[in-house]
């Protein structure tokens, strides 16, 4: 069942959806889900949304969340800032650990693109205390990584402004203050990454033109204190898993295999 929910971060609040098995089982594990930048809470295509259910089905409670100025949220474009984006993270974990209906010792991850680089970044501070994540077209390079092109392209307008105005395309034009900048080039998700002792999971798709997909390598590599480290390359997957197409068998059987393998390891 869902509920609507607002999680208090000092100058905002955090709209989130809260998705609990329609059971009497008691206590159920739980996932956060972290989503991608210029994105929200339902993801592209609801790919969060259908997580969701997925996970509900194999009695598993998951809760998705809009960062600053994305989606629900009412605060600013201007308020989003990467390790913003972290203290999200970190308030929407301390509601599931106090939730009565869920299990503080069964609590896992999953992020989207950028939002796995909020994930790796998290799990610094979480070693051992998120049982399973998950990254998903995962952007967790150390400092600008795949932003780099944004950082040259947008230095002069940061100068001026404080703010730089990114075309989308698909969406309004996207905001990002001088902050999430800096804390992106300052930040070592990767880094923080190689503490983690739980299970992890990277997946990506050959044909992502935003992050190269040999990048999992990487990411399961770091994470040599992991107890479990699996990854998955989907041939012909962009960097949203085709979940916009007609045919939508990619997209379908990332959520099939990777809700089964929470379900495993959570």
């Amino acid at each position: 069942m869902e509920s609507n929910i607002n999680i208090s971060n000092e100058t905002y609040d955090i709209p989130a959806v809260i998705n609990v098995p329609e059971t009497n089982a008691g206590v159920f594990p739980a996932v956060i889900l972290c989503h991608g930048t210029a994105s929200q809470k339902n993801e592209v295509g609801d790919l969060f949304v259908k997580f969701g259910d997925e996970l509900a089905g194999a009695g598993i409670a998951s809760i998705r969340f809009d960062f600053a100025g994305c989606g629900d949220s009412r605060a600013e474009q201007t308020d989003l800032t990467f390790y913003g984006e972290v203290s999200d993270t970190e308030k929407v974990y301390e509601y599931l650990v106090d939730h009565e209906s869920i299990d503080s010792d069964r609590i896992g991850i999953l992020g989207f693109s950028q939002g796995a680089r909020v994930m790796a970044e998290f799990l610094g501070d979480h070693t051992d205390s998120i049982k399973a994540a998950v990254s998903l077209s995962g952007a967790c390079h150390n400092g600008k990584g795949v932003f780099r092109g944004w950082f040259e392209r947008y230095e002069d307008e940061l100068e001026k402004k404080g703010y730089a105005t990114i075309p989308m395309g698909w969406r309004e034009d996207l905001i990002l203050p001088a902050k999430w900048f800096d804390d992106v080039k300052k930040s070592n998700p990767m880094d923080e990454l190689s503490k983690y002792e739980g299970s992890i999971l990277a997946v990506s798709g050959t044909d992502d033109e935003l992050v190269p997909y040999r990048h999992v390598h990487e990411i399961i590599d770091m994470c040599s204190k992991a107890e479990i480290r699996d990854l998955k390359i989907i041939k012909d997957a962009d960097h949203i898993f085709n979940c916009l197409d007609a045919e939508r068998s990619k997209a379908e059987y990332v959520l099939d295999s990777v809700s089964s393998w929470i379900n495993r390891h959570i």
